[in-house]
């Protein structure tokens, strides 16, 4: 390694490191498990990640095994931003290269933070209306694709994405564009990798038409690339490789710069909490409130503010905390009067809660409160680590109760509390064990629970992925799901795009039980969870 990284930094502005310290910083994200690169790699601009891509490729030709894995922020809760080889970070192609204030558009790096864009963007009073860690790039909002809570509202990440420029594993650079028929016919013309894409893609979605509208029906899944049903819109419509970007991972290719159409800054959001002792009573009360089209519902079982009291927080709105049963919190932010009349119609609807509470000037900072409470039992002092082991997945509305249901009975089995948390409006749900990684009976439990996990989530008709892509650890369990025809429409996207197979190869259809097992922690992620 030592001479392919001096060999390395004298071709590129940025630079790479094979120091054993560095590659430990790089060798964790959120998830469960570990993975030490070879090289890890800080390119300064997209020609450095150029120059990369195509020594891997050229690497592989011969013979010699060193793929990539691209790195935001490292906040994957699936290990899909870890990599054996070398591990491209993102974090200096962090500049805001230009925005339109008047078309509301803006261009930035792969690496920009959804905190630093917004703190830009708040000067032109416009905000990217994405709710999710504020650390989170840009790029790996787009690769990991997840549901956030405002989606139901704003619609996700793919929404607000005009275009990609993305380095393809040969090295070459593309953007992504949206073709005519004739446009396409002309694409398909391009030199080398890029038509070759086009051409085969193209007879691809025409040889699977009949799956891909399948794929249209099953929009809870985010496993695979299933966003090739938005590629080809029909048969005299446009032809636009962005959708196939959302969700795959860096498997494809890197994404180096973004154009993203922007929102004005939205209202504030005025907020409602109510107390059910049941979820059905919850659920009976949630369907009611999403016909006022919220900008957020969320759900939270009470034991989850309660191991909160118990570590000595103050719960605020909470007082006097229920004993069993479920909080709802619902905010809308449609104007003063728009927001008012709708939480005079919640009040109404709700009329039957155990307790009901409406935002006002005096009790503002204890709604925000909530999430501090929700955050000191994920990082419960008490307890060995809750790992990010089946968050965010899609549980529809009518399974819910169902789900829960089965749930209660695992906890028995397992002698451990499962409350469940998460958004009503959006269906995406977060469930956290406690097992103690660093004992090989708990690393067994734990991979034991993943498994059996999916498969109640399959029988409520939800499905694993609903929140996010699957990355290492979820693909143990979508993987095997995927029909015969999906499987073979995905590899072969997956050989068109990278034939020598060098980008994040572990990761979507490449995951396996031995490599996660292979590679579990044997010890608590550091920091807040």
């Amino acid at each position: 390694m030592n001479k392919i990284t001096k060999y390395l930094n004298q071709h590129i502005n940025g630079q790479v490191f094979d120091r054993p310290s560095i590659l430990n910083a790089y060798s964790r994200d959120k998830s469960v498990i570990e993975v030490t690169p070879r090289l890890v790699a800080l390119p300064a601009d997209t020609d450095d990640i150029q120059f990369l891509v195509k020594f891997s490729s050229d690497l592989a030709t011969k013979g010699y095994n060193l793929p990539i894995t691209v790195r935001g922020a490292g906040n994957s809760k699936t290990g899909a931003c870890l990599g054996e080889g070398m591990v491209i970070s993102t974090e200096k192609l962090n500049k805001i290269e230009e925005v339109d204030e008047h078309g509301r558009l803006v261009r930035v790096q792969a690496g920009v933070t959804l905190e630093k864009l917004n703190a830009v963007l708040a000067a032109y009073n416009l905000n990217l209306p994405v709710r999710a860690d504020e650390k989170q790039t840009i790029g790996g909002l787009i690769s990991t694709f997840p549901t956030d809570p405002y989606a139901k509202k704003y619609g996700s990440i793919f929404y607000f994405v005009d275009r990609l420029e993305v380095v393809l594993s040969n090295g070459s650079l593309i953007q992504t564009i949206s073709f005519t028929k004739n446009g396409l016919k002309l694409a398909e013309k391009k030199p080398e990798l890029e038509g070759k894409i086009y051409q085969d893609l193209n007879n691809l979605i025409i040889e699977n038409k009949d799956v891909i509208e399948n794929l249209k029906t099953s929009a809870s899944s985010r496993a695979g690339y299933n966003m090739i049903s938005q590629v080809k819109k029909d048969e005299q419509g446009t032809f636009d490789l962005l959708p196939l970007f959302f969700g795959a991972e860096g498997t494809l290719g890197i994404i180096t710069e973004v154009i993203l159409r922007v929102e004005p800054i939205p209202r504030s959001t005025k907020h409602i909490l109510a107390a059910f002792p049941t979820l059905d009573k919850a659920t009976d009360y949630m369907k009611k409130i999403a016909s006022l089209s919220p900008a957020m519902l969320e759900v939270f079982d009470t034991r989850i503010f309660k191991i909160a009291a118990s570590h000595g927080k103050n719960l605020g709105l909470l007082e006097p905390l229920i004993d069993t049963g479920y909080y709802v919190l619902a905010g809308f932010n449609d104007g003063f009067f728009g927001s008012s009349k709708k939480l005079r119609q919640s009040l109404g609807i709700g009329a039957n809660a155990a307790s009901i509470t409406v935002e006002n000037n005096i009790n503002s900072d204890d709604f925000k409160d909530i999430y501090t409470l929700v955050d000191c039992f994920l990082n419960d002092e008490n307890k060995v680590e809750r790992p990010s082991l089946v968050d965010d997945f899609y549980m529809n509305r009518d399974g819910l109760v169902k789900f829960v249901e089965k749930i209660r009975v695992v906890e028995q089995v397992l002698g451990q509390e499962l409350p469940i948390f998460g958004s009503f409006a959006t269906s995406i749900y977060t469930v956290r064990p406690n097992f103690d990684l660093s004992d090989l009976a708990g690393r067994k439990q734990a991979m034991q629970f993943l498994r059996y996990f999916g498969k109640i989530v399959k029988e409520c008709g939800g499905s694993f992925t609903g929140g996010g892509s699957e990355g290492r650890v979820k693909g143990l369990v979508s993987t095997p799901e995927l029909t015969t025809r999906e499987h073979a429409l995905y590899d072969k996207i997956k050989k068109l795009f990278d034939p020598n197979n060098c980008l994040n190869p572990e990761t979507k259809l490449g995951a396996s039980f031995e490599d996660v097992v292979r590679h579990l922690r044997t010890s608590e992620n550091q920091g807040v969870k």
